[in-house]
C-alpha cells in the first residue's frame, strides 16, 4: 500500500473515490461535515489538514478492505496522470474556436465594431479576482454579444470560454450542469453536478461560461437558481460565469444568495454597481466608426439628421442604417421610425414588396413571442390567410432573418422581432380605434415591461408607432382614468421624452394634476424628466414643484433639482424661492441642500441664504455643507462664504458636516479650514477631518500638502496627545499612509489601523500605493498584535496568484462561503459565559469536537470586552468565531470592532433601521465579514426579511433563550417561516441539546446554536461531540 506521508485534499478525494462514495456519504462515514470534505478537495494539494484529521484518514485507510486500498493506489496514480488533463477547459476552448467564425457571420461585416474603453481590462480584472460571476448588462442593440466575441478573441490566452444562449435552451428541462458538460463533450455520468465538480477541480486556468440572451427577471431566476446550486457545490475558483443581461429593467439578484455574493464588484466600479453597464458610443466614437464603415458613396456622419446621429450611437441602429444604404433619408425622430425606414429600404433593395413582407414577418413575430401579445389581441395578431404552423416566409432577407443550424428561422436581432410585433399590435389598436382596448393593451404591455427587457422594447416601439400614426388615440389613453399611473403612464412619458407628439400641453397638464396621489411618485419623476412640462404649466410650475416636494419629500429631491437646473430661468427660480416656506424644516432642507441652484449675488437670494445659514434646525445648516460636496456645486465666492460660516457654526454636527466637504475646497482655503477643524473643541469634528483626508479623492500633490499641514497641526496641538480611543486608529492610519512613520507606535490603535488597511487590501476594497503598501506590510510584520501579523503573512502568500483563486482562506470569499451553509447542517456553540478562562476551555473542547462555529456571547463580551473575541480566536484559530453584538444600531462600528478583534462572523442582535443594517453590511464587505441578523419577533414579516436581504445581510438568526419558558413560540416555527421567505442560511437557538432529536432531525434550520448543553456540561468536549455527531448523521442536504 502506498504510504501517505501527509494527507491533503488530493489524497482525501482519492480515498473517497476508492470507497465509491459521494462527498456527503464520505463525510458522514468519517464524522465530518460535507462542507469540510468539499473544502479539502477544493484546496487539493494545498489543503492543510489538522493532525487529528490526518489520524482519522490514516485509520480509515488502514481499516479499508484490500480492494478499496487497491483502488486508492490506482486513484492516486490516475490523479497524477490527470494533473495535466483539463478536459473541461481544453475541449471548451476547442469548440468555441470552431463556433466563433459561424457566430460572427451573423453580424454583417459592414460595421467596424469598437468595444468601449476599458471593457476588456475590466474582464481581465475579474479573471484575476476571486469573484466567480460577471454581469454584463445594457440595452438591446448596444453590442453586448459583439463585445463577448471580442473578449473571446482577446482573452484566449488567459481563459477558456463556453458560449451559451438562453434562446437555445428548453427551460422546462434545463440542467445547467449538463449543458456545461455537454459543451465540452464530457459525459455527465450518474450525477452531472458531481461530475462538473470533479472536472472543474482539474482546471488549470479560468473557464468562463458565457450565458447570453437573458432578457427578463423570470429568465434570470431560472438560470440563477441552477447557477446558485453549482456555485454552492463547485468551489474551485477556476469555473467562472459571465451573464449577459438585457436591460432595462435591471434584474434583481438577491434571491440567489451565493450567486449574489460571487458577483464581481470592484471598488473602482461601485458608481455603476455590480453590473458592467454598456452604454451607447459617445458621439466622437460613433462618427469615427460610421465614417470608417460607410460605403464610398455613403454620406459622412456629419450629413446625417441630428436624431439619426443620436440613434446610431447604438451599434444595431448604425448597422441597420449602413445596410439600408441611405442614412440621410432615414426619418428624423424615434427608434421605430428609424427601424421602419431601414427595413423598408432593405426589402425594396432586394426587390421585395416591403408591405406584404412586413405583414408576413409580423405574423411570424407574433407567433414566436405570443406571450408578449396582450390577451385581447392574441387572435387578431395572426392573419387568417396565413399558415399558423409554419414560420417560413416566402423569401428570406438575410439582413432580417437567419436560418439556424437546426433549420429554424430566426430574426437576426431580437429588436427586429419586436419591431414587427409592435407594427402588428399598433396596427390592430389603430384599426379598432377604441380607447378601452387601447388602454387595456398598454397597461398589459407596461406590466410586462416592468420585469422584461424584451417587453420594455416592445412597449417602446408600440408607443413610438402610435405616436406616428395616431397620436390623438395615444393622447386620449394618457388622460384616461383607467391608465395605470404607477407603471403605464410614467413609461409612456419616459419613452416620449421631448419628441413625443402625443404629449401635448393639455396632456401634460392633466398628468401633472394626477401627481396629487401618494402612488404617483414615478409619474412625477417622468414628468420632471420632460422639459415640455415647464412651458405647459407656465406660471403654475413653481407651485407644482413645491407640491411635489411636500408630498414626496427626499424621494423626489434629485429629480426636482435636475428639472430646475435644466428648465427654470432666474425669474422662475425667484418665484419658487418666494413661495417656499423656509421656516418649515423639511422644505428648507431641500433649498439648503441645493442652494447653488437658487442663491446668486443679488440681495433677494442673498437674504434667503442668510435665513438658511441662521436657521434654527442644525439639519438645514448641515444641508448647506452637503451641498458643497455636490458635483453640481461650483466653487464660487458664495460657496466660500458658506464654508466660512459652517466651519464656525455653534453646533458640532454642522462643523462635522463641513469637515467632510474639505475636498471640494481649493487648496489655499482648504489648509486654513483644515487647521481650524483639527483644533476644534469636539473630537467628532476632528475625526471627520481625518476621514475626509483618507477617503476623499484629491490630486496626489494636493493630498500630500494637506497631509503635511495636518501632521504639523496635530503635532502643534497638545490635546492630540490625549486623543480618545475611537479617534486614534484614524490618526494612526493617516500617519501610516502619509507619514511621519516615526510617529507610528505599537499601540492598540496602530494595530487596529494596520488590521483594517491590510484586510481592506485583501478584500480589494483598498489599493495602497506601492511604497505605502511595502511600508505598511513591513510595520505589520513587527506588530505585537498577532492578528495583524497574520494579515501581513497572508499578503506575503501568493493569494492573488493562487493556482485556484477564490480559496476559502480568501476574505473576498467569506460571504459566499457562509451563504453556502444553506441546506447543510452546521453546529455553533455559544459561549454565553462570565469567565474568560472557563470560556476558553469550552472553546478548545468545542473546536476539538469539530463544531463549525464558536460564538462569543454577549454576557462574556460585556464582562470582559472584545478581548474575549481575540482570546477565543487565538485559542481556536481554525474554527470560525462569531461575535454576538447586542446593538444592531451603530452597525458599522459594531462590525469594525468585532472584526478587529478577530471575529469571522458578526451576529447583530436588536432592532435596527435599514440604514444601520446597510452600514453594517458595507463594513462587512470592506473587512470580509459575513453579517448575520437576529430576527426580532415584533418585526418578523416577509417584507422585513426581504428588506434586510436587499440591505445585504448574509443570514438570519432566531434566538429564543431558554429563560423565556415553555410558553413562547417555538423557534423552529419562526425559522421555518424565514426559510420560506429567503434562501439565506438561518440559524436557530433555544436551549437545545443532544436529547432534542426532533430538533436535530428538523429541516427547518441550517445552523444549530447550542449553549448551556455544552458550556455548562461537566464534559463540554463530550457534549459537543455528541451533538456534532448527531447533526452530521442527519446532514442530508450536503453532497
Amino acid at each position: 500500500m502506498i504510504p501517505v506521508v501527509k494527507w491533503s485534499g488530493r489524497e482525501a478525494r482519492a480515498l473517497r473515490n476508492a470507497r465509491r462514495m459521494g462527498v456527503r456519504q464520505f463525510a458522514k462515514h468519517l464524522g465530518y461535515t460535507a462542507a469540510a470534505v468539499s473544502y479539502w478537495e477544493a484546496r487539493g494539494s494545498d489543503a492543510n489538514l489538522r493532525q487529528n484529521t490526518q489520524e482519522v484518514l490514516d485509520a480509515d485507510l488502514a481499516l479499508a478492505p484490500e480492494d478499496v486500498r487497491g483502488r486508492f493506489e490506482q486513484a492516486l496514480k490516475a490523479d497524477e496522470d490527470e494533473m495535466d488533463s483539463d478536459t473541461l477547459g481544453t475541449s471548451s476552448s476547442a469548440r468555441t474556436r470552431d463556433l466563433l467564425p459561424q457566430l460572427r457571420n451573423q453580424f454583417a461585416r459592414s460595421l467596424d465594431y469598437q468595444a468601449p474603453d476599458g471593457a476588456t481590462g475590466r474582464v481581465r480584472d475579474f479573471l484575476r479576482s476571486s469573484a466567480r460571476v460577471y454581469l454584463l448588462a445594457g440595452p438591446a442593440g448596444v453590442g453586448k454579444t459583439r463585445l463577448v466575441y471580442q473578449l473571446v478573441t482577446e482573452l484566449a490566452g488567459a481563459a477558456d470560454f463556453q458560449l451559451h444562449t438562453v434562446g437555445s435552451w428548453e427551460f422546462g428541462s434545463l440542467d445547467l450542469a449538463v449543458e456545461i458538460l455537454r459543451y465540452s463533450s464530457v459525459p455527465k455520468e450518474n450525477d452531472a453536478l458531481l461530475t462538473l465538480e470533479a472536472e472543474s477541480a482539474r482546471l488549470r486556468r479560468p473557464c468562463l461560461v458565457v450565458i447570453d440572451g437573458i432578457s427578463s427577471q423570470s429568465q434570470f431566476d431560472r438560470v440563477g437558481r441552477q447557477l446558485d446550486t453549482i456555485l454552492r457545490q463547485v468551489t474551485t475558483g477556476w469555473l467562472r460565469f459571465l451573464l449577459v443581461l438585457r436591460t432595462p429593467p435591471a434584474v434583481e439578484t438577491r434571491a440567489h444568495p451565493v450567486l449574489n455574493a460571487a458577483i464581481f464588484d470592484p471598488p473602482s466600479g461601485r458608481d455603476q454597481g455590480p453590473q458592467h453597464l454598456l452604454g451607447p458610443w459617445d458621439m466622437v466614437t460613433a462618427r469615427q466608426i460610421w465614417n470608417s464603415s460607410r460605403a464610398g458613396d455613403g454620406p459622412p456622419f456629419e450629413h446625417l439628421p441630428a436624431s439619426v446621429q443620436q440613434l446610431t450611437r447604438l451599434p444595431l441602429y448604425m448597422q441597420l442604417v449602413l445596410t439600408s444604404g441611405d442614412g440621410t433619408a432615414a426619418a428624423d425622430g424615434n427608434a421605430y421610425r428609424l427601424i421602419d425606414h431601414c427595413v423598408h429600404a432593405i426589402l425594396r433593395a432586394e426587390g421585395q414588396d416591403s408591405e406584404s413582407v412586413i405583414a408576413e414577418l409580423s405574423d411570424i413575430a407574433a407567433r414566436q413571442t405570443a406571450d408578449l401579445v396582450p390577451a385581447g389581441l392574441t387572435v387578431g395578431a395572426l392573419r387568417e390567410d396565413h399558415d399558423t404552423h409554419r414560420d417560413e416566409p416566402s423569401r428570406i432577407s438575410t439582413a432580417v432573418l437567419v436560418r439556424t443550424p437546426a433549420g429554424r428561422v430566426e430574426f437576426t436581432h431580437d429588436v427586429l422581432r419586436e419591431y414587427f410585433l409592435a407594427t402588428r399590435i399598433a396596427g390592430l389598436l389603430r384599426d379598432r380605434g377604441r380607447l378601452v382596448p387601447t388602454v387595456g393593451a398598454l397597461n398589459h404591455l407596461a406590466d410586462q415591461a416592468v420585469h422584461s427587457a424584451a417587453a420594455r422594447t416592445l412597449f417602446e416601439l408600440v408607443i413610438h408607432c402610435l405616436d406616428d400614426v395616431d397620436r390623438d388615440l395615444l393622447g386620449l389613453a394618457a388622460m384616461s382614468p383607467t391608465i395605470a399611473t404607477g407603471t403605464t403612464l410614467p413609461l409612456m412619458l419616459a419613452i416620449a421624452g421631448d419628441i413625443g407628439r402625443f404629449a401635448t400641453p393639455d396632456v401634460l397638464r392633466a398628468c401633472a394634476q394626477r401627481c396629487d396621489q401618494d402612488t404617483a411618485l414615478e409619474l412625477a419623476r417622468a414628468l420632471l424628466a420632460t422639459s415640455a412640462v415647464y412651458p405647459a404649466l407656465g406660471s403654475d410650475c413653481p407651485q407644482w414643484l413645491l407640491s411635489l416636494l411636500r408630498r414626496f419629500g427626499a424621494a423626489i429631491w434629485r429629480a426636482v433639482m435636475t428639472f430646475i437646473e435644466l428648465n427654470l430661468d432666474a425669474a422662475a427660480v425667484r418665484i419658487l424661492l418666494d413661495l417656499a416656506d423656509l421656516d418649515m424644516g423639511a422644505e428648507s432642507i431641500f433649498f439648503a441642500r441645493y442652494y447653488f441652484l437658487f442663491i446668486g449675488d443679488d440681495s433677494v437670494t442673498s437674504g434667503a441664504l442668510e435665513r438658511l445659514l441662521e436657521h434654527q434646525s442644525w439639519r438645514v445648516r448641515a444641508g448647506l455643507a452637503e451641498a458643497l460636496r455636490d458635483e453640481h456645486s461650483p466653487p464660487t465666492g458664495t460657496s466660500r462664504t458658506v464654508m466660512d460660516r459652517l466651519v464656525a457654526d455653534a453646533d458640532y454636527k454642522v462643523r462635522a458636516a463641513a469637515a467632510l466637504s474639505l475636498h471640494r475646497v481649493t487648496p489655499a482655503p482648504a489648509r486654513r479650514y483644515l487647521t481650524t477643524l483639527l483644533t476644534d473643541e469636539n473630537w467628532h469634528v476632528r475625526e471627520r477631518v481625518l476621514h475626509d483626508l483618507l477617503t476623499a479623492p484629491r490630486p496626489p500633490r494636493i493630498l500630500a500638502e494637506l497631509a503635511d499641514t495636518a501632521a504639523e497641526t496635530i503635532a502643534a496641538e497638545p490635546s492630540w496627545t490625549h486623543c480618545p480611543a475611537h479617534v486614534r486608529p484614524m490618526l494612526q492610519r493617516l500617519r501610516l499612509t502619509h507619514g511621519p512613520h516615526d510617529a507610528v507606535d505599537d499601540s492598540a490603535a496602530t494595530g487596529q489601523a494596520l488590521f483594517a488597511m491590510l484586510r481592506e487590501t485583501r478584500t480589494g476594497w483598498t489599493s495602497l500605493p506601492k511604497p505605502v503598501f511595502t511600508a505598511v506590510v513591513e510595520i505589520a510584520r513587527r506588530s505585537p498584535n498577532w492578528l495583524v501579523v497574520r494579515e501581513a503573512a497572508a499578503l506575503d502568500e501568493p493569494v492573488a496568484a493562487d493556482p485556484k483563486p477564490g480559496g476559502l482562506d480568501d476574505p473576498r470569499m467569506y460571504r459566499e462561503s457562509f451563504r453556502r451553509r444553506r441546506g447543510h447542517r452546521s453546529l455553533q456553540v455559544a459561549l454565553d459565559m462570565h469567565d474568560l478562562d472557563d470560556a476558553l476551555i469550552v472553546a478548545r473542547a468545542a473546536g476539538q469536537a469539530g463544531v463549525d462555529f464558536v460564538e462569543v456571547g454577549d454576557p462574556l463580551i460585556k464582562r470582559v470586552g472584545l478581548r474575549a473575541v481575540e482570546r477565543v480566536k487565538r485559542e481556536i484559530p481554525d474554527v470560525l468565531v462569531v461575535a454576538e453584538m447586542m446593538s444592531a444600531d451603530w452597525g458599522r462600528d459594531q462590525v469594525v470592532l468585532a472584526a478587529e478583534a478577530g471575529a469571522d462572523v458578526v451576529q447583530l442582535i436588536g432592532p435596527a433601521t435599514i440604514a444601520s443594517v446597510a452600514a453594517a453590511v458595507e463594513a462587512g464587505h470592506r473587512l470580509g465579514v459575513p453579517i448575520v441578523l437576529d430576527a426580532p419577533t415584533a418585526l418578523l414579516t416577509q417584507p422585513w426579511v426581504a428588506a434586510m436581504e436587499r440591505a445585504g445581510v448574509d443570514g438570519f438568526t432566531v434566538t429564543t433563550n431558554i429563560d423565556v419558558g415553555i410558553g413562547s413560540r417555538h423557534s423552529l416555527a419562526t425559522a421555518r417561516s424565514i426559510r420560506g421567505w429567503t434562501q439565506l442560511p438561518v440559524a436557530v437557538s433555544g436551549g437545545f441539546s443532544a436529547a432534542d432529536q426532533t430538533i436535530i432531525t428538523s429541516r427547518d434550520w441550517d445552523i444549530l446554536i447550542v449553549g448551556r448543553s455544552v458550556a455548562d456540561a461537566v464534559d463540554p468536549g463530550g457534549a459537543a461531540r455528541r451533538i456534532a455527531e448527531s447533526v452530521r448523521d442527519h446532514d442530508e442536504g450536503s453532497r
